[in-house]
């Protein structure tokens, strides 16, 4: 793979190239590969609501029906 690089992405061409291009000062046969994007911080009420999940699956691991959501109200009710 041979790139160019330009925008945080690249000019790749796939397969073996033999550095000879077909049409000199052209990107044909080349794919523009994007950049990954990225990752971005999570705000307070997505680690609240992450932290409250973990605690849930802790305490009420096992438990159906009505026993399931009385422990799953008693856990969020502790926390919001």
């Amino acid at each position: 793979m041979r790139a160019l690089k330009t925008k945080g992405g690249a000019w790749v061409k796939p397969g073996g190239s033999s550095g000879k291009a077909m049409f000199p000062g052209s990107y044909v046969g080349y794919e523009y590969k994007r950049q990954a994007p990225s990752a971005y911080p999570k705000t307070a009420q997505q680690e609240k609501v992450a932290a409250a999940g973990r605690e849930l699956k802790e305490k009420c691991a096992g438990k159906k029906g009505s026993d399931f959501t009385i422990c799953r109200a008693e856990v969020l009710s502790a926390r919001f």
